[in-house]
């Protein structure tokens, strides 16, 4: 019967780096989709960050104060800039769902709002876009890259 032992810190941390790595990765592979305003690319984007988000809590050891903070609110700005989108797309695929079982007059009020949140949903992924031009994003797209040094706490004079 085998036995596991239990991993060393060094392992841990390369994994964790690893781990967000690719993490990092599966969220920029989908920008250049919501760039474009791809509905199920900006949803993509925020099931990554949600994943992310996750692994930073459970490898926060792994990592400086500082870095963790940083990427903290690189990853909330970029979940509220998807979000604006993500939560019109929701909103809109509801109302005409809706719209269809409604008799006439019902429908037709419910399609115009549904109009107005496609306008509202422009507006919310030019401030997308913006955000994604952005030098914040910027540096968040090569916080993980692989020629990015990530620093480890112990390598850095302990945890911050």
């Amino acid at each position: 019967m085998e036995t596991s032992e239990p991993s060393s810190p060094e392992i841990t941390k390369e994994f964790a780096h690893k781990l967000f790595r690719e993490l990092h990765q599966a969220i920029l592979q989908h920008e250049a989709g919501a760039l474009s305003g791809n509905v199920e690319s900006v949803h993509d984007m925020r099931v990554g960050i949600r994943r992310l988000r996750v692994a930073m809590n459970n490898f926060a050891v792994c990592f400086r104060k500082k870095e963790r903070r940083r990427w903290r609110v690189q990853l909330e700005n970029l979940a509220n800039a998807l979000g604006g989108v993500r939560d019109l797309d929701v909103m809109t695929e509801e109302l005409k769902a809706l719209a269809l079982l409604q008799p006439e007059p019902g429908r037709r009020t419910i399609l115009a709002f549904v109009r107005r949140l496609r306008a509202r949903r422009r507006r919310a992924l030019q401030n997308l876009k913006t955000y994604l031009a952005s030098e914040e994003y910027a540096d968040f797209k090569h916080s993980f890259s692989a020629n990015q040094k990530l620093s480890h706490p112990s390598t850095e004079g302990g945890a911050q």
